[in-house]
């Protein structure tokens, strides 16, 4: 199982994204949940799978979009790893 934190300032798409993205890698989430302060929106995803290199692939596909800030990665050892994207 990995957690998936995304930072984005919409979340309408990212959320719109992560779901395509995950629908189209045959992954199965086991949860989602949103939330919204003044400036930042804040996405977490469980996906149940123990596979990372699927994962990495499926960070780097969802962060190609422009209002992805970064995303953190957690998996089974709980060893957050962020990865930030930044598109040209």
């Amino acid at each position: 199982m990995f957690l998936l934190e995304l930072q984005t300032s919409d979340m309408h798409a990212a959320l719109g994204r992560l779901l395509d993205q995950t629908r189209v890698a045959g992954l199965r989430l086991a949860a989602v949940s949103a939330r919204a302060d003044a400036s930042e929106c804040r996405i977490s995803a469980s996906i149940d799978i123990d596979d990372r290199d699927i994962i990495d692939r499926l960070v780097r596909r969802v962060g190609a979009l422009f209002c992805i800030d970064a995303i953190e990665v957690r998996g089974e050892c709980q060893c957050p790893t962020k990865t930030s994207h930044m598109t040209p």
